[in-house]
């Protein structure tokens, strides 16, 4: 049986973006066959693989604060020392085609790489430099106007939202119907949430009077770290409904009339569900998208979390709310935007060109 490998990375840092859009093109390809393994440096990440029932070599030292062989991101040296151990694992598993979904590469990664497996898929969003791999991915809205340029005349390019990574549970979703009257939020801020800006959005609306009739449903993340202090506002407040551990998100997202997210790979979930979406930017990598689909009317851009306001937050939400007109604009527009067939068409491009075997 053929073998591919995923080389990706997730924990309260990092997020669980590259983590989860690894999977939904890893179960793809597990379904037609493949041997698929994991390659992981952070453990939070890999908890997160295994619960979808995929095996991860765990790789040495998981952050240059632990003793014994430590790993700097971004550093040259550790890059080099991570392409050696990279060389055992993929010969010992036969590994011939290897995923690359992390910001922590370099031209030289990708050189020393390419002498150990027979292709590279690149997963990227970023474009920082010309990628000397065989397959470049970027599903994002705004991947075509990165002015990607092919390393060698071979090189493929899977740009732009027909290649998007979206999982199988946001496909085939029915056209929504949106409510007059807004009775359900939903606020998510990604698999951790590092600036507590959780927080802030709910006391943000548990001090005004004019939300006190509204339900909140939050989205709860594995690597948060303020657990007990949401249990704590939701036990004292009906409202606030908190979910742990989710599994199945898109059944919060498609009961919700409205929803409050991070940017990232979450807002395209938002799009397949129809949910009108406010989004703020937590990171560089967010930016480009949240501003794309503003542009394009698919959502509300709130710009970047540290100049949000709570009075910014209600009056741009209050505005939301009382526009039914508008939420039905751009629900219809964000489920018009993304198919869901993204993997297949990926799977299938990777599949008949190569048979996974040269």
């Amino acid at each position: 049986m053929r073998a591919i490998g995923f080389r990706v990375d997730g924990s309260p840092s990092i997020g669980m973006g590259h983590i989860m859009r690894s999977i939904s093109l890893a179960k793809k390809f597990h379904s037609q066959g493949y041997i698929v393994y994991f390659l992981c440096r952070q453990q939070e990440g890999a908890n997160r693989i295994k619960s979808e029932g995929f095996e991860v070599v765990m790789l040495r030292g998981q952050d240059s604060n632990i003793e014994g062989i430590g790993f700097n991101y971004g550093d040259a040296s550790s890059l080099s020392t991570e392409v050696e151990e990279l060389g055992d694992i993929l010969k010992e598993l036969n590994i011939q085609m290897l995923f690359i979904d992390s910001y922590n590469v370099s031209f030289e990664y990708f050189i020393k790489i390419k002498s150990l497996v027979n292709k590279i898929c690149y997963i990227d969003d970023l474009n920082k430099f010309d990628y000397p791999v065989d397959v470049i991915i970027n599903g994002n809205i705004c991947a075509e106007d990165l002015n990607y340029k092919k390393f060698s005349k071979d090189e493929i390019l899977l740009l732009g939202l027909k290649y998007n990574l979206i999982r199988d549970e946001y496909k085939n979703i029915p056209h929504r119907t949106i409510k007059r009257e807004v009775k359900d939020i939903m606020i998510t801020t990604g698999g951790s949430d590092p600036y507590h800006i959780t927080d802030k959005i709910l006391s943000s609306f548990l001090e005004s009077a004019y939300f006190k009739e509204i339900k909140l449903h939050v989205i709860v993340g594995s690597g948060f770290k303020t657990v007990d202090k949401l249990s704590g506002i939701a036990n004292i407040n009906q409202n606030v409904i908190l979910y742990k551990d989710i599994k199945k998100m898109s059944e919060v997202m498609l009961k919700s009339d409205i929803a409050i997210s991070a940017g990232g790979s979450t807002l395209y979930e938002l799009c397949a569900c129809g949910t009108p979406s406010m989004a703020f930017i937590v990171a560089d990598n967010q930016k480009n998208i949240v501003e794309c689909m503003a542009k394009q009317n698919y959502i509300q851009s709130l710009g970047w979390h540290y100049n949000l306001t709570s009075e910014k937050l209600r009056e741009q939400l209050k505005a939301l709310i009382a526009d039914y007109k508008l939420r039905e604009k751009m629900s219809l527009s964000m489920q018009s935007a993304l198919d869901g067939e993204g993997v297949d068409r990926i799977y299938e491009v990777i599949h008949a060109k190569w048979d996974g075997s040269s």
